[in-house]
């Protein structure tokens, strides 16, 4: 009842309800329609029509936050609560540390630039290319998932004490509530083995209608662009041919005109200034460049980074702040010494969470904008010191709570020959498994994180692929084996 009042609420100061009161009006005095069918007809409207769809998403997006957000006591007067980043002191503290670090880190590095902070790149007619300067290999990156996994690591829980000497095997040791085995087979029902998945039963012989049927489906729904339509259907999977289609349905990613024009004031400016950070994100693309699947995509993928730490819009635009957009740089811009537009510092392997977008489109303006939505909502989050749902924090931990619960003897033995499960397989949460599988199959993972709206599929994965090799891991003695046998 309070969510329906909020919602009402907010659509009574939305444009889009007046115009659609406005069509629909408007609609009523040129049809010529019964007083009994008036209910059918504007029912037609609100699910046949673009604005009528538009106003239904609107709707399910403020209910989406609604649940969200927390819920106070019915009371007369709600107290004002204060505005917290983070609901653990310890967390909190920790995030602080790892700002101070980022911070001291970037200064280190620029002490070690030799050549002007900003640069004018002069009358270019095309934008700059990997070969088209020698890349200088940076002393290191400003941080890697290793630093993030060293920082988490070292965060210990106040709940723990001396007297009573309980350590868990958890390399994360804060206690977070996480899913359980239950509670996911529940939540991801859909994923069950009797169901069918795009991906897997098309491809099986005598299955060839399959494929077809979601094509069908799928075609329809987008034309549609009911938004928990999209989301239902995306649970098994996403034609690849519809993909792009769909996600920038359900992200909002679709780029207007006045995004074009966004994208082409960005590239300007890319043509014009060089900022001090745009070594450290050529250095990025070429590692990712070296990977067979996306080395032909180079270019487009130097140009979309390049103007992604650029991009202004991209703090609001953040599911959860990452500790990156509170260093105070604002000595280095007094200074005139450009860090970043975006509030993102490049981090390692940054542009390998954006390199298999160049799958989905031809044009770099949509790979770019699909990027930053899938960034805003979910990417961020692996970046991030927090206790909160979806961060690296949270899902490092469900991984490890979820091994525990299947394998605990595997675990253990991991544990004890100095090769905790968390440290193997944090890389592939971090990259969201970009990299790390082949190309569809993280594409056919994402369709999954999407329709969801959730990132828990990531260390559920992480975890089903320890448990395929648990049999192997036991037999393992040194923590060397251990990565020689998921090098694969």
């Amino acid at each position: 009842k309070d969510r329906c009042k909020a919602i009402e609420k907010h659509l009574k100061k939305d444009v889009l309800l007046a115009q659609v009161k406005r069509a629909i009006k408007e609609n009523l005095i040129s049809a010529d329609c019964e007083p009994t069918a008036v209910y059918e007809y504007v029912w037609g409207l609100l699910t046949e029509t673009e604005l009528g769809v538009a106003l239904r998403n609107k709707i399910y997006e403020l209910d989406e936050e609604a649940k969200k957000r927390p819920r106070l006591p019915a009371k007369k007067i709600k107290p004002q609560l204060p505005a917290v980043r983070e609901p653990l002191d310890v967390m909190e503290t920790a995030r602080c540390q790892w700002d101070e670090q980022t911070l001291y880190e970037l200064k280190y590095l620029l002490s070690k630039i030799s050549y002007p902070h900003v640069r004018s790149r002069g009358q270019m007619k095309r934008l700059p290319k990997l070969e088209d300067e020698n890349v200088e290999f940076p002393v290191r990156f400003i941080y890697t998932s290793d630093d993030i996994f060293e920082s988490m690591v070292a965060i210990e829980s106040q709940n723990f004490s001396a007297k009573t000497n309980v350590v868990g095997w958890n390399s994360c040791k804060l206690i977070l509530k996480t899913p359980t085995l239950e509670h996911l087979a529940e939540k991801y029902r859909e994923l069950r083995p009797d169901v069918r998945q795009m991906g897997v039963d098309e491809s099986i012989y005598g299955s060839e209608w399959f494929g077809a049927e979601r094509e069908r489906t799928g075609t329809s729904l987008a034309n549609t662009g009911y938004i928990p339509h999209l989301k239902n259907y995306a649970k098994t999977g996403v034609p690849n041919s519809l993909r792009p289609t769909l996600w920038g349905r359900i992200l909002k990613s679709q780029p207007t005109i006045k995004d074009i024009h966004h994208y082409n004031d960005l590239k300007n400016q890319l043509m014009s200034t060089e900022l001090i950070t745009d070594f450290l994100v050529r250095f990025d693309v070429q590692e990712t460049a070296d990977n067979e699947e996306f080395f032909v995509f180079s270019d487009n993928l130097l140009e979309i980074m390049l103007i992604f730490f650029r991009d202004p819009s991209i703090r609001p635009l953040c599911s959860l702040l990452p500790s990156n957009l509170n260093l105070d740089l604002s000595a280095f811009e007094s200074k005139g010494l450009h860090v970043t537009q975006s509030g993102v510092i490049p981090f390692y392997q940054v542009s390998i969470l954006a390199a298999p977008f160049s799958f989905l489109f031809s044009a770099n303006e949509d790979m770019y904008f699909m990027f930053r939505a899938m960034y805003a909502r979910y990417f961020c989050r692996l970046g991030i010191l927090s206790s909160k749902k979806d961060s690296i924090y949270y899902l490092a931990r469900t991984f490890e709570d979820l091994l525990i619960a299947a394998h605990p003897d595997v675990f253990h033995h991991a544990v004890q020959i100095g090769a905790p499960p968390l440290r193997t397989v944090f890389p592939w949460i971090f990259t969201a498994f970009s990299g790390v599988l082949p190309v569809f199959e993280v594409l056919q993972l994402w369709d999954r994180v999407i329709a969801y709206d959730s990132l828990e599929l990531i260390p559920a994965l992480a975890a089903a692929i320890y448990v395929f090799r648990a049999q192997h891991v036991v037999l393992c003695e040194r923590p060397e084996e251990v990565e020689e046998l998921f090098k694969e």
